[in-house]
Order: structure tokens, then C-alpha cells, then sequence
């Protein structure tokens, strides 16, 4: 039976209908913004974790694993299979990480489902340790290839199989900065499907000198150095109709120190759409409002942070008044491009958890994961309105709480493996026990 109670934001006021419901399990979502697929290693930054890997460092056995420029080679029960892609996780570990460990997913499903194999290179900070994790939903069993990499305890680096490392090629004693051409309103068909920077005489000087780059400059004031920084890693210029534009971010921040720029050359107009620690701020023109957005900016918009998101490292925990039953223990998403907020609450004194997002999602059912620095718990999660933007899961009998009151600073989120931004723990342990004081799990 579905019992029906509406929860106040404490900051906003907006009602919140919340059902205490049944579980459910996972469902599939779209491609994830945190993973980045791979079909090659080559140039990709990643040659220092090359070599092959098994238990004990004894690669005369299986199984193992190798790392190099083809991508990843896997070695168990007389089989070999080498992926022909795995997805990078290059923010698994939030924003601030500056520490060593690398996390793949070495046997992706499809572009919504990466798979049920978690692989940490430099596992907990340890250089030529891999280790690897099932992220199976209850109750599923392991293929017994994958369980063979799960089950195998810590891969070592085997003895000569890291690659010398390869001689940076000499560089001119001197070298002049080259000239890109500058981009203006009545140009800009000319420079279609070329990059902005200065390192290449037909490159597009956007920042620097010509009309857009002084429009630019006027629109964005200060924040012109962010913007340039949130395009070092930038696609090619594109053109929708008489909409030109650019999409980028900054080196492996994709999600959350992004960027991309309008330009309506017959309006004489730019607009930039600028996400700075996972918020987006758009900066459009004056007069005539935003300028239409081309299709590859729409899918960026629709699989990033919206305007409305909390930028990192989010905000405390909050106990917010219910009238007529126990508060409710409330934390907003941060960097998240779906989910809004997260709250705990008690119903017949058992947890549940509550999942508020700021757009719908299709189906009936599907995984809300908490990632405590490697740590995994997995919600099932059940839709709990019309809208498809609230959801509700049973937490009773899992490790949410203890983890929730025991861990520091942020903790990562997913919803069926696509990463959803972190939540913050700041507060977690005292708005807990005031607010599931009736559970008899707390």
C-alpha cells in the first residue's frame, strides 16, 4: 500500500510528493557523461599504467591482463579476449582528484550500460596494483570469465612488461607563436571544421584578436580566461544554418569545466554557455534573447548540469520539517545533470530514500549507486509519480547509513552506472540521527 506524504524543500518551498513504496530494480539510462570510450590507448595519456598484470605478478599464469596501445587483453580459464572498447572513467573520483589510481570499465555493454566489471589501475594509491570489482545488481551472478578477474585478489605488474619509456622528441631552441586567422563576422563560413588556437597558421584566433573575439571579451569580462581554459579541449568549428558554434571543455573536466559559444553573424551576436565546478551560466546577448541552439549543443545541454544544479562541492546536509511525521534528511546533488536532490526518511520504521530529479526519466525502475571512494551501494528505486521525476527505494539491510555516517567530504552518484555528480557529507552524521531516529536500523 502506497502512503502518500508531501515533504517541503526547506529553501524553496516546492512541495514534494513522497510515497513510502516497494523496491525495484535497474532499468537503462543514456550514455554516461563521467566514461569516456576508448577504442585505443595510443595518445591518450595512459602509457605510464602499460604492462601486464596477474596475481602475485606471475603472468606465466591466468589469469592476467595487458595494457597497451591496442586498449586491454585478457587472459582467463584458456580464453583470451581483448575488448574493442573500454570506457575510461576520467572523473570517477570527482573534480579535486589529483591522485594516481585510474578506473575503467573493461567490458561495456552498450552506450547506456558499462558493463559489470570495475577496474582500478594504481588501485588505493598503489602503483602496479590493478584491482577489480563486480558491480552486479543483487542477487545476479558473475560470468564466470569476469569472476575470474573479480575473484583473482590484487594483479601485480609482471617483472619486464612495463614499456620503456619512449624519448620525447627534440624540440626547436626557439619557435615564434603562429598566427591563426582571425575570426569576423563575414569569415566564418571560410573557417568551418577548423580548430581554435595558435599553433596552426589556419587555425581560428577566437580569443585574441578580430570582431568575435572582441565580442567575446565584452560579453565574458573576467571570466574570458575561464572560458578559453573550459575550450582547451575544443571540437572543430560547426555551422547549423546561420548558427555558427563551438563545444569543448578543459583536459579530462568534461561535465564540469565546460564550455561552448553561439555566433549569429547576422545579428552580430555571440552567446556562451559556461559551466564552472558543474554549473552552467549562460551569457546571452542583449537584445533578442538566446540564440538558437544546433543539435550537437542540445546534446551537450541535455547530458550535462543545467543551470539550476549545485556547482561542487555541494551543500550540507539539512533536516527538513515534515508536519505530521518524522523530518526528513535532505541533501542536494552536486555537478549532477539529473538528479536534484537526495533524502532519507523513515516510513513504519524502516529507511527509505527518496530521489528527486530536475528532468524525467523513462521506465519504472531502476539503480541509484552511492560511490564512498570505491565503495558501492546500490538503491533500487522505483518511479513514484506520474512525471517520472521522483523516485523512491528501500534502504533497510544495506550499508547506506553506516557509510553516510562514517565517510568525509563528497560522495559519488550514478544512476544505472552513468555518473551523476557527488553529494556532499558535510553535516551527514548529526542530520541522520535527528532525522531516522525512528528506524529501527539507526
Amino acid at each position: 500500500m502506497v502512503i502518500a506524504r508531501i515533504v517541503r524543500d526547506a529553501r524553496s518551498g516546492l512541495g514534494r510528493l513522497i510515497p513510502g513504496a516497494a523496491l525495484g530494480l535497474a532499468g537503462a539510462l543514456a550514455t554516461s557523461a563521467g566514461a569516456v570510450p576508448l577504442t585505443s590507448f595510443k595518445d591518450q595519456g595512459i602509457d605510464h599504467l602499460f604492462g601486464s598484470y596477474a596475481p602475485g605478478g606471475d603472468c606465466a599464469k591466468q589469469p592476467s591482463v595487458t595494457l597497451d596501445e591496442k586498449g586491454m587483453t585478457f587472459r582467463a580459464l584458456g580464453q583470451e579476449r581483448r575488448p574493442p572498447r573500454v570506457d575510461y572513467a576520467v572523473s570517477f573520483w570527482g573534480q579535486h582528484y589529483d591522485g594516481i589510481m585510474a578506473v575503467f570499465y573493461p567490458f561495456p555493454l552498450s552506450d547506456s550500460d558499462l558493463g559489470r566489471v570495475q577496474m582500478y589501475v594504481n588501485d588505493d594509491e598503489r602503483r602496479g596494483v590493478i584491482r577489480f570489482e563486480a558491480d552486479l545488481p543483487r542477487g545476479k551472478a558473475a560470468e564466470p570469465f569476469h569472476a575470474a578477474f573479480t575473484n583473482g585478489g590484487l594483479f601485480t605488474l609482471c617483472e619486464g612488461s612495463a614499456p620503456a619509456k619512449a624519448s620525447l622528441p627534440a624540440q626547436p631552441a626557439s619557435s615564434a607563436p603562429v598566427q591563426g586567422v582571425a575570426a569576423d563576422w563575414t569569415n566564418l563560413a571560410g573557417l568551418v571544421g577548423k580548430f581554435p588556437g595558435s599553433y596552426a597558421k589556419d587555425n581560428i584566433d577566437i580569443f585574441d584578436r578580430g570582431a568575435i573575439a572582441a565580442a567575446l571579451k565584452a560579453l565574458m569580462g573576467p571570466k574570458m580566461e575561464v572560458l578559453q581554459a573550459n575550450l582547451s579541449v575544443v571540437a572543430p568549428l560547426g555551422r547549423a544554418g546561420n548558427i555558427y558554434y563551438l563545444t569543448g571543455n578543459a583536459q579530462h573536466q568534461g561535465g564540469l569545466e565546460q564550455a561552448y559559444v553561439l555566433i549569429d553573424p547576422s545579428r552580430r551576436a555571440v552567446e556562451v554557455g559556461l559551466w564552472e565546478r558543474g554549473k552552467l551560466t549562460v551569457y546571452s546577448p542583449g537584445r533578442g534573447g538566446r540564440l538558437p541552439r544546433p543539435s550537437p549543443v542540445r546534446t551537450m545541454l541535455d547530458n550535462s548540469p543545467p543551470e539550476t544544479a549545485v556547482p561542487l562541492p555541494g551543500t550540507p546536509w539539512e533536516v527538513v520539517p515534515v508536519a505530521g511525521r518524522a523530518p526528513l534528511a535532505y541533501v542536494s546533488a552536486a555537478a549532477s545533470p539529473t538528479i536534484e536532490s537526495l533524502g532519507l526518511y523513515c516510513e513504519g520504521g524502516k529507511p527509505f530514500m527518496v530521489l528527486l530529479l530536475n528532468k524525467p526519466l523513462s521506465g519504472n525502475a531502476m539503480t541509484m549507486s552511492w560511490n564512498f571512494s570505491g565503495r558501492l551501494v546500490h538503491v533500487p528505486v522505483r518511479r513514484a509519480n506520474s512525471q517520472g521525476l521522483q523516485w523512491i527505494g528501500g534502504i533497510a539491510g544495506l550499508q547506506l547509513i553506516p557509510l553516510l555516517m562514517q565517510q568525509r567530504g563528497t560522495v559519488m552518484l550514478r544512476i544505472n552506472g552513468r555518473h551523476e555528480g557527488e553529494a556532499s557529507l558535510a553535516g551527514a552524521p548529526a542530520v541522520l540521527r535527528g532525522s531516522l531516529r525512528g528506524c529501527a536500523a539507526v
